[in-house]
């Protein structure tokens, strides 16, 4: 019993301040059958972070622009390879077929050289840079996320966003504690059904820890009957059902597979959060890339095609962002730090198009793309069109993007 509530205390980590607490919002909710139905008004942000700063030139290629070809003879995707997007003399790498029909389905949006004024090429301080959404050379203890968290959570309310990640994520961060770092979750789904089936209680002298095993049952039992409901209703015919695709087995996808499960299974969790690295592609970087921007890929279209089938795909926006992209020039085999890069964002009713010109070869920077939208600006947009807060409230001063939803 003893290894078994040990393992338990492993899967669920902790929350972003370190202690498990009981979430007061929660503690009216009944124990068994938590699902009372989606509430079409209720939005929900999911972000993907790159960890380790993806090439944003060879993700969404510039394949009608000469100079990418000039500047990148060793690592260039070459043009009949591109997977061409309808215009802009834009396209996307080969592996990324996913990001492709998406965007052809009008659910993607690209925002073309995204960063921040004096950028930071260090990756423990860019990333700190776009997770506090702090200037160059300032310094935040707490997340852009923790800070909406802070001003939409009462203080006690620990379970306001879920971070899937072996450690705590600093954009959850706020003056208290509304996250809770999930460092295994199939495992943790895995234990808590066969805790169900052998009708075993082995944290029961853990109130606390009991409750959530309890939410986690229900919200496993609800996304299991609305999957079943919604594939009813929904794949009626063979064609319908045939087109459903099983997540694949990527780390990535299970991560996103879990998310889509407390989302169906009405967890009023209004924030995930999760990433994949590494993509600090100095050396050898065509087939790491490829193999990166394939699990990328993979996993976020199944996680796409899941919220399509379940008619969830307009509440629940993505985003996913790197803490800066590679230097125009490769150095022989792959790429160096660099500055500005796309950003993507998948559903929520994004109006599917391409933000901001091409890459400007013309006018670099020490080498490295200029930034053309501050992500802070990109953040602003979520939180006041997506999460229905003023973005002042979480630190963000900057305008919204017009036109991305």
């Amino acid at each position: 019993m003893k290894n078994t509530r040990r393992d338990f205390l492993k899967i669920v980590g902790t929350t972003a301040g370190g202690m498990l607490v009981l979430p007061k919002f929660l503690s009216a909710m009944p124990t068994q059958g938590l699902y009372q139905g989606f509430a079409q008004d209720r939005n929900i942000l999911v972000v993907i972070q790159l960890n380790g700063g993806n090439d944003g030139l060879n993700t969404f290629i510039p394949y009608d622009t000469p100079q990418y070809y000039d500047f990148r003879k060793s690592i260039a995707i070459p043009k009949e390879q591109v997977l061409k997007a309808a215009t802009g003399g834009m396209g996307w790498h080969p592996s990324m077929k996913g990001f492709a029909e998406m965007q052809q389905a009008g659910h993607l949006s690209v925002i073309q050289n995204v960063g921040y004024p004096n950028p930071n090429r260090s990756h423990f301080r860019s990333i700190e840079i776009w997770q506090t959404a702090s200037g160059s050379t300032e310094y935040l203890n707490t997340g852009w996320l923790g800070r909406y968290l802070d001003a939409t959570c009462a203080p006690e309310e620990p379970l306001g966003a879920l971070n899937l990640d072996n450690i705590d994520n600093l954009a959850l961060m706020g003056a208290n504690s509304h996250t809770l770092t999930m460092q295994d979750p199939q495992r943790f789904e895995r234990l808590l059904k066969s805790i169900k089936e052998n009708n075993q209680d082995p944290l029961d002298e853990n109130p606390n820890l009991d409750f959530v095993r309890k939410l986690m049952i229900g919200s496993f039992e609800g996304s299991d009957q609305i999957k079943k409901a919604l594939e009813k209703s929904q794949m009626a015919t063979p064609l319908q059902r045939s087109s459903m695709e099983q997540y694949p087995k990527h780390g990535l996808a299970q991560n996103l597979n879990w998310i889509a499960k407390m989302i169906k299974g009405g967890l009023s969790t209004p924030v995930y959060y999760t990433g994949l690295g590494s993509f600090d592609t100095h050396s050898n970087q065509l087939g790491k890339h490829k193999q990166l921007l394939t699990e990328v890929s993979e996993s976020v279209k199944a996680f796409y095609n899941d919220m399509v089938t379940s008619g969830l795909l307009g509440n629940v926006t993505i985003m996913l962002f790197s803490e800066f992209g590679r230097r125009v020039k490769d150095n022989g085999s792959g790429t160096d730090h660099g500055a500005a890069a796309p950003v993507f964002i998948i559903g929520g009713n994004n109006k599917g198009k391409i933000i901001g010109s091409n890459p400007n070869f013309d006018d670099l920077n020490a080498g490295d793309l200029k930034h053309q939208f501050d992500f802070r600006s990109v953040y602003a947009t979520l939180l006041s069109q997506k999460l229905g807060v003023d973005p002042s409230k979480a630190g963000i001063k900057q305008e919204i993007l017009r036109g991305m939803f």
